[in-house]
């Protein structure tokens, strides 16, 4: 019993002595610090496309077409938007170089609609991929009115562009009755797919879709491109419309719920429309 009563106590001094040793605590963790967006890459300056011109001819006004490259699949009409890169300079002096996209390494939006007069008639009938010079008469670019320090008054201008991509409409069915024109609102059944074919949005004609003007504005153009991509659509009309991811964005307090800045392809039908009053009428 003795040897017990003693392994008892030894146990208990033992255990005793390991309640008075301070607590092994593991070494401090270095803080991990959060990961870091990747970092764009800055855009780089893109060679101005040259060559042999393979057409050339003289449209009204003295405007000068060019093409250099001829491109393959849509071609850009009347009215229309395209994604484009261009180089400006001047006539009278080749080396003075106003804006260029190309050297910016970024394309812009544009509506045909917006831009000075020697686009509007000399870039419908490119083609997505086509370059074409444009020798571009004052009386259809600033005329008198200089935009910057970088052009003159009455000052010729020459513009090397790209069609990069556009918006492409195909009518299939024509409607009957007033067509859309100008600002509007736009009763629609129809289908998105996005680039891989995936339906994105489906409405039917049971539950139509209004579209208000403003709607489909990206930040970075100076249009709506439903309203642009439904000009002249009569009810009844049924479309296929190709949209650039550049002219897919919705101003944010719309919180739109369908994808944004990604290419769509539309199948539109027109149920109805109202033209709204044109500013000064």
């Amino acid at each position: 019993m003795r040897f017990v009563s003693a392994l008892l106590v030894a146990a208990g001094l033992a255990a005793a002595a390991a309640a008075t040793q301070p607590a092994t605590t593991p070494p401090p963790t270095k803080p991990v610090a959060p990961a870091q967006p990747e970092t764009p890459p800055m855009p780089q300056a893109i060679p101005v496309p040259d060559g042999p011109i393979v057409a050339r001819k003289e449209l009204e006004g003295g405007l000068l077409v060019e093409d250099i490259k001829i491109g393959e699949g849509y071609e850009v009409k009347e009215h229309g938007a395209i994604v484009a890169h261009y180089h400006g300079t001047l006539r009278a002096d080749p080396t003075r170089v106003f804006d260029s996209s190309f050297n910016r390494g970024e394309e812009a939006t544009f509506s045909l609609d917006g831009v000075i007069q020697g686009w509007q008639k000399g870039v419908p009938g490119m083609k997505i991929g086509g370059v074409r010079r444009l020798i571009i008469p004052a009386a259809l670019a600033y005329g008198a009115r200089s935009p910057s320090p970088d052009i003159p008054a009455n000052a010729d201008l020459v513009f090397v562009i790209q069609v990069v991509d556009a918006l492409q409409i195909e009518d299939v069915k024509v409607g009957e009755g007033e067509e859309c024109d100008g600002q509007f609102v736009a009763v629609t059944a129809h289908v998105m797919r996005d680039a891989e074919g995936k339906e994105v949005e489906k409405v039917d004609a049971s539950k139509p879709y209004i579209w208000l003007p403003g709607e489909m504005n990206a930040p970075q153009t100076n249009f709506d491109t439903m309203q642009l991509a439904m000009d002249g659509m009569k009810p009844g009309g049924k479309r296929r419309i190709k949209i650039p991811r550049q002219m897919n964005a919705s101003p944010p307090s719309l919180l739109s719920t369908r994808p944004q800045n990604v290419a769509l392809t539309v199948e539109i039908e027109l149920i109805a429309a109202r033209n709204l009053p044109r500013r000064g009428r």
